[in-house]
Formats: structure tokens, C-alpha cells, sequence
């Protein structure tokens, strides 16, 4: 008989936007989509596999599986698991460089009384205003704000319920070539409560570039202060997002837990 080729595994999350960390070599697509499915695999909106770095100063680089199979060039969450797994698993400082399809991201993992982690920061680079869009859906015509954190975002400022997004975000995905990620926003004098469906996953419960995207389309409207930081509410909880007023600088804060870890033979 073969030997069976088992994969060791650790599940993270942040703000309920999960994943599935490995360390390299590269999966092929189909066994992420079977290590993704909630009922059959481990279960997750993505896989992130660690590979050896590209650039200079990085630690190490990302790779992105969506649950879909389709590979994002970004991911928020994502990558501030990456960080804290990299940190923890490799005894790393806590001030790391993380390269990307979308370039090198800076990120600090906070720690708190004992050394226990209370969130990860990343420095996610310059947004990148891609001008506005109308799309119609159902007979309705909805405007939406393009921004680029990495991967490609609409923002509407529209009703944030899973309900909307379910019903606007699937259309919206496949008119724009490649996909497109579809987030919900209505500020107000507290912050952004967001919505977002994600090209590739659908649904989550979090998204980091998401917010991000919204924080930037919010900051250019003048809905929100620039330099500032502003609470975007997301279905899985609050991440922490500030806009430079140039735009060329956007910083995310928010957690990243450690679910637990395994063996698979997926």
C-alpha cells in the first residue's frame, strides 16, 4: 500500500473568519476545497499555506486558498493569523515581515500581562481607488465605490444585514472580471457596521481587506475621520482600521485565536 500522506494542521481565526495554516510545500487546489468543507473536511473559509520568503527582510510568505479553490493575492484575517502562528510555532519577534501576492505586509503581534496575545496589527499598504461602479441587480441599480487593498472591493453603502449581502453580493462577484468582493457599509458617528461577501468564500463572519476597503470608501466620503481610528463592525466583531488622509497608508487591528491543531490525511 502507498503511504498515506497525513498533513499536520492549525486552525485559526479571527473574528470567525477561519482557516486552515500549513506549512509548505503548496497543496493543490482540490485538497484545500476538501480540507474547507464544513461537513466533510476540517472546515474553513480558506487555507493558508506558509512558504519561504520572496523579499528581503520578509520572514516568510503567504499563500491564500479560498474554500472555492481560487487563490486570493490578500487576505486581513488571514494574515494576522499568519503572524501570530509564525510568531509562536517559530519563536519569531513579534514585529514581522509577511510577503504576499499583494507584496510585504508589516505586522506586530500586541501581547498582554504574561506574554498572551491580544491582537495582531498590519500595516496593509496604500489603498488604491479604482473609481465608481453601478451594477444592477434584480431590476435595482446600486452604486458602489471600487477600492483595491490587495484584492478587488465594491463598496456599497447599502443595508449591512447577511440577508442583503446574500441577495446583492453573488451577482455583484461574477459581473466584475475576476470577481470582485462586495461589502455593505453604513457609517455613523461610532464607526462602520460592514457586511461583505467574499469572492471565493461567500459569507463570513469577518473581512479584514473588506473593512479596510470600507474604511477608505467611508474616509473619501467624509463619513468618517482620516487619521483616526475608526471601529468597523463586522457580523463576527469589531476590527480597528485608520486611513491616512493621503489614502497611501491603511493599518488594521484585530484578533487572531488559535482553535486548535491536528493531523488529517484530506
Amino acid at each position: 500500500m502507498a503511504p498515506v500522506d497525513r498533513l499536520r494542521f492549525v486552525k485559526y481565526q479571527g473574528l470567525g473568519n477561519d482557516f486552515v495554516v500549513v506549512d509548505g510545500p503548496l497543496m493543490a487546489p482540490a485538497r484545500a476545497v476538501r480540507l474547507c468543507h464544513r461537513r466533510r473536511g476540517v472546515g474553513a473559509d480558506g487555507v493558508l499555506t506558509v512558504l519561504p520568503p520572496r523579499s528581503p527582510g520578509a520572514v516568510a510568505t503567504m499563500h491564500i486558498y479560498n474554500s472555492d479553490g481560487s487563490v486570493a493575492a490578500m487576505c486581513g484575517n488571514g494574515i494576522r493569523c499568519v503572524a501570530r502562528h509564525l510568531a509562536e510555532t517559530r519563536g519569531l519577534p513579534d514585529e514581522l515581515l509577511i510577503d504576499t501576492d499583494s507584496g510585504p505586509r508589516a505586522c506586530r503581534v500586541h501581547r498582554g500581562a504574561g506574554g498572551a496575545v491580544e491582537a495582531v496589527s498590519v500595516e496593509m499598504g496604500p489603498a488604491r481607488l479604482e473609481g465608481e461602479q453601478d451594477f444592477t441587480v434584480g431590476g435595482e441599480r446600486l452604486h458602489a465605490v471600487r477600492v483595491s487593498m490587495g484584492n478587488p472591493h465594491a463598496v456599497l453603502f447599502d443595508l449591512p444585514t447577511l440577508e442583503r449581502a446574500a441577495q446583492v453580493g453573488p451577482p455583484i462577484e461574477l459581473a466584475v472580471a475576476g470577481g470582485v468582493n462586495v461589502g455593505l457599509a453604513r457609517p455613523g458617528p461610532s464607526g462602520i457596521d460592514l457586511v461583505v461577501w467574499e469572492r471565493g468564500a461567500g459569507l463570513t463572519d469577518a473581512c479584514g481587506t473588506g473593512a479596510c476597503a470600507a474604511a477608505v470608501a467611508a474616509a473619501r466620503a467624509g463619513s468618517v475621520p482620516t487619521g483616526a481610528p475608526v471601529e468597523v463592525r463586522l457580523p463576527g466583531g469589531a476590527l480597528v482600521v485608520t486611513v491616512a488622509a493621503d489614502l497611501a497608508r491603511v493599518t488594521m487591528r484585530g484578533p487572531a485565536e488559535r482553535s486548535f491543531e491536528g493531523e488529517t490525511e484530506l
